[in-house]
């Protein structure tokens, strides 16, 4: 099922206007052991009781950023668990790793926090990650939500939502990754070196919708501390995730059996809607909203609409 929501519809959520930069402040990161000794970093926020929701950040981004009040979650009984994936953060890295490697992580993290049923939400790059728990661990994932997420960028032929950009990586991904290393070297090293002047250049390329987020003194705030948290470790896991958003996912879309619902913005210029579209298609039930006017950052415009519907 498709829907189409104009922007301010059905929106329960808004930030308050006049927030001040470092209004609220974040939580301590906790952290879990796995049994091959990585460490799994997150954050544990909302209602200590809630309903279970594990959140996957975006590429280029940390558990760091997702709605910057979690007073929200909260509210709504609902417990929000953001990780750090491996090598971002304060997670050990995986070199080598799969996207496919990830369901096992969460497993395994969810055993830890004794997490038997849990919901999964992804946003951005972080929705293959989602997807490919709804389709791995279907007994342990009750919904799966993803927010601006892409479609696989290999492995689908004539995929005719893909840019120039999309193609050539995933080239470069199968036949000379150490381009992609160069890229993420050359992109590490401009946010490191002014983090609000790249975040400056960013915002000002952004449509309307996705600025007018952007440019809450709290949403700016996060993005700013997440520059540090992502290089923690230095630039190796943001090129370990760059390869594998490039390369196939290694799963059929139209196997998954975890309910989905999916949320894009028609106006999204960093992840195309069409991107949306091909995965709405290609997934068993996928509920599918699409917002006219509404771009790439829609996730904390509509944070409590997504939450609400995670937890049924």
């Amino acid at each position: 099922m498709t829907l189409s929501v104009p922007r301010g519809a059905a929106v329960a959520a808004r930030m308050p206007a006049g927030a001040r930069e470092g209004e609220l402040a974040q939580p301590p990161p906790r952290e879990v052991t796995l049994r091959d000794g990585r460490i799994l970093g997150y954050d544990d926020v909302g209602a200590a009781s809630g309903m279970p929701i594990v959140y996957f950040h975006g590429f280029g981004s940390s558990r760091l950023i997702r709605h910057p009040d979690d007073r929200i979650a909260e509210r709504l009984g609902v417990r929000v668990i953001a990780v750090d994936r491996p090598g971002i953060g304060i997670s050990t890295r995986r070199p080598g790793r799969r996207l496919l490697d990830w369901p096992a992580d969460v497993v395994e993290f969810a055993d830890l926090l004794d997490l038997d049923r849990f919901a999964v939400l992804g946003w951005s790059g972080g929705g293959p990650y989602a997807l490919a728990c709804a389709w791995a661990i279907p007994t342990r994932v009750t919904r799966c939500g993803v927010v601006s997420a892409p479609a696989p960028l290999a492995g689908v032929p004539n995929a005719d939502y893909l840019y120039r950009s999309h193609r050539a990586a995933a080239r470069a991904a199968g036949s000379a990754p150490w381009m992609i290393r160069l890229a993420m070297w050359r992109w590490a090293r401009a946010q490191r070196r002014d983090p609000e002047r790249h975040l400056d250049e960013a915002v000002a390329q952004m449509i309307e919708a996705d600025r007018i987020v952007v440019e809450d003194p709290r949403v700016r705030s996060v993005m700013l501390a997440n520059v540090a948290e992502l290089y923690l470790q230095g630039g190796r896991g943001v090129y370990d995730e760059a390869l594998i958003m490039a390369r196939r996912w290694g799963f059929p879309l139209e196997r998954i059996e975890a309910p989905v619902h999916l949320w894009h913005g028609d106006d999204d210029p960093t992840v195309p809607a069409a991107m949306g579209r091909y995965l709405a298609a290609a997934v068993p039930g996928c509920r599918a909203t699409f917002y006219p006017g509404e771009g790439h950052h829609l996730l904390f415009d509509r944070w409590e609409e997504i939450l609400t519907d995670l937890v049924g």
